[in-house]
């Protein structure tokens, strides 16, 4: 494993698509390290190339998002290729060490190897700063990369470490921050939280000076033409909001009071960048747009997005169950509340949804990366994007974090209302913070995580932010997890055997 981890890819340029117009220098492959970073093209193709490996079918094109941590929180109601004889049982998704033992290690390997790749980046920004002469170009550079060695980070812990409310102080993984190959010690969720919010403030000071804002650039803009491509589309990169964003996430996690009002204040700032993000509050056939890409505030772009969907079983002509992720119309209407709150909420419409009815049974796909429904009628509709951080978390973290039950109920029903959902079905406050007793899916909560949680499942649906919710909270059960109980090690993803043999780290 510490080969994989600790060994720099050489930079490979993986082809360009249509949103990454920012890179404005030819593809190269397999550059010297020395010699790639004796310019600011080579220091281009470093960065690019860093933010293409993330999207793969292991990482934020797949598992990540749509695949593996959506069937660990219960979305599908299938695993294609995972089926036996047909039959598919949910509680083997948490089989790490046997079923999911390969791809639970790819994962942790791949990621570790961007890291890898993103170390070196950040040694040769300082060594060779002095080649980085165009305005904006070291802090914009250095900033993007601390944020996303945080973010890297991040995921990291949400996965492998433990439930973090619970033990703090136990053993998560190593925060690597240096390009050698010296043992790193795996350590405690706290001491990981700490190194990911010191990437972050440092990200934030230095994108606070360089991040060219006003970049956030459509194509169908005026001055597009005259600005540096290599910083317009700053959606597509971590910048600054992004890394706010990414401080609201982190603070919210850490779940002290402190921390929770820091996560509230963070989470305001990018709410209030109207500007660059701002809530779907409508949508109807004609102006549809299922990644709801006005509001993203972090994404990648996938090379041959609609040729991957397809190889990983989510196809979006195809609605074989045993060749598809799906759920059935059962879980549909749990999910979406259809009979109740839910019957006017456009996220379960047939853009986003396509529902079969059949003779015996009803089946649900999700639809929502449809690159036809992306690409059809207006320009840079967010097309091959993946949405990493979207604005409505930014309302999630305020409702979870915020003193007042009135201001959390307040941001919850501002998505709620934008989704379509009635006036009249507000969530009122009242047994707000006391258990929910009168759940059907779980009681041990109170009704403001219930609520809150329930929003999670509704907006991010193939997006993989559900799963690190309920561990977040340590749900003891929620619908579709296929236990009677969930326990820590259901939620904790075993750390690679290698991870104790190469870097010393058992003790």
């Amino acid at each position: 494993m510490k080969q994989i981890i600790y060994i720099l890819l050489t930079t490979t340029m993986l082809g360009l698509t249509s949103c990454s117009d920012w890179l404005d220098v030819s593809p190269k492959t397999s550059i010297p390290t020395e010699k790639q970073f004796e310019s600011e093209s080579g220091f281009k193709d470093a960065l690019t190339g860093i933010y293409l490996k993330l999207g793969t079918t292991t990482l934020y094109a797949g598992d990540l998002t749509y695949a593996y941590l959506d069937e660990l929180a219960g979305l599908y109601s299938d695993y294609p290729g995972y089926n036996t004889n047909a039959v598919f049982e949910q509680s083997i998704v948490f089989d790490y060490e046997n079923m999911f033992l390969s791809k639970k290690n790819a994962i942790y390997s791949t990621m570790y190897n961007i890291i890898a790749n993103i170390n070196n980046f950040l040694e040769y920004v300082d060594r060779n700063k002095d080649v980085l002469v165009t305005e904006r170009y070291y802090g914009t550079m250095k900033g993007e990369a601390l944020g996303l060695r945080a973010f890297l980070h991040f995921d990291l812990l949400r996965m492998f470490g433990p439930v973090y409310k619970e033990h703090p102080a136990s053993k998560a993984i190593p925060y690597r921050t240096a390009f050698n190959k010296d043992a790193t010690p795996v350590l405690s969720a706290g001491e990981v939280v700490i190194a990911i919010l010191k990437d972050l403030n440092e990200a934030e000071e230095l994108l606070k000076e360089s991040d060219p804002l006003d970049f956030f650039t459509n194509q169908t803009d005026e001055e597009y033409g005259e600005k540096n491509h290599f910083l317009v589309n700053r959606e597509f990169r971590m910048n600054l909001y992004a890394v706010k964003a990414m401080l609201a996430r982190v603070y919210c996690y850490k779940g002290d009071v402190e921390s929770r009002g820091l996560a509230t204040e963070y989470a305001k700032q990018v709410i209030a960048a109207s500007k660059y993000f701002t809530l779907y509050k409508s949508q109807t056939a004609s102006n549809y747009n299922s990644i709801r890409y006005a509001e993203q505030i972090f994404g990648i772009t996938v090379n041959e997005f609609s040729n991957l969907l397809i190889e990983n079983y989510m196809d979006m002509e195809n609605t074989n169950t045993q060749q598809h992720f799906y759920l059935d119309g059962d879980k549909f209407s749990l999910f979406y509340e259809t009979a109740d709150v839910g019957n006017t909420d456009w996220r379960k419409n047939t853009e986003m949804f396509q529902v079969i009815n059949g003779a015996s049974s009803t089946n649900v796909f999700c639809r929502k990366y449809n690159q036809k429904n992306l690409n059809a009628g207006y320009t840079y509709s967010g097309a091959d994007a993946v949405p990493l951080i979207r604005l409505p978390e930014m309302y999630y973290i305020v409702a979870e974090c915020a003193s007042s039950a009135s201001e959390s109920a307040d941001a919850l029903n501002t998505v709620r209302f934008a989704r379509g959902i009635s006036y009249s079905d507000e969530i009122l406050t009242t047994g707000y913070d006391d258990l929910d007793i009168i759940s059907e899916e779980n009681k041990d909560q109170t009704k403001r995580i219930n609520e809150i949680m329930k929003e999670y499942r509704k907006e991010y649906f193939a997006e993989g932010q559900l799963f690190y919710f309920l561990k977040a909270h340590n749900y003891s059960t929620y619908y579709g997890c296929g236990l009677e109980a969930m326990t820590e090690a259901h939620y904790q993803m075993t750390l690679p055997d290698d991870e104790y043999i190469f870097g010393n780290n058992s003790k």
